[in-house]
């Protein structure tokens, strides 16, 4: 783990990449608290995913609309203090993907910081389609946070996209 004297001080939004199906487990362990994520609701009925879910701390959407409900959810959290997590890509992937702007939306909503995370090394641990894990180094780094974002689009845009650029070139 690296960078943490970047991690924030008070409620935010961490943003990630999502190379592998180990991410949330590598984050969460890196991390000095704990936090919710959110995560793709469908994942809860798998027995051993969905116990993992539940007992850590999730914030179930539903994948491909506005979930309104999960939303409200995570500001009820950066409201209380705590911080969650999104994987802006949205899905496991491998490679950079089109960044949904849930996390930008709810960090403007809250008024809180965006704190980037890159995870490196999942991907050879867990490839997708994998069944086992590998043997392989896995590095978490946390980045520069960037300030709340505006409450335009173009303001939560611009702060994702600086937030992920830096997460896509650690």
């Amino acid at each position: 783990m690296e960078g943490l004297e970047h991690y924030p001080r008070g409620p935010a939004v961490i943003v990630a990449n999502h190379p592998s199906a180990l991410d949330a487990l590598f984050l969460a362990a890196a991390l000095p608290e704990r936090v919710l994520f959110i995560g793709a609701e469908e994942f809860l009925a798998m027995w051993a995913v969905g116990w993992a879910m539940r007992t850590y701390g999730c914030i179930p959407v539903r994948r491909g609309e506005v979930d309104l409900a999960a939303i409200r959810e995570a500001l009820r959290a950066l409201r209380d203090g705590r911080n969650v997590v999104v994987f802006p890509e949205g899905r496991i992937s491998p490679e950079p993907g089109p960044l949904h702007r849930g996390a930008a939306l709810i960090a403007a909503q809250a008024g809180v910081p965006i704190a980037p995370a890159s995870i490196d090394g999942t991907s050879r641990a867990f490839p997708l389609g994998a069944r086992l894990p590998r043997p392989a180094r896995v590095r978490v780094r946390f980045g520069p946070i960037q300030p709340a974002p505006t409450p335009s689009r173009a303001g939560q845009d611009a702060a994702l996209a600086a937030a992920m650029a830096w997460v896509r070139s650690a």
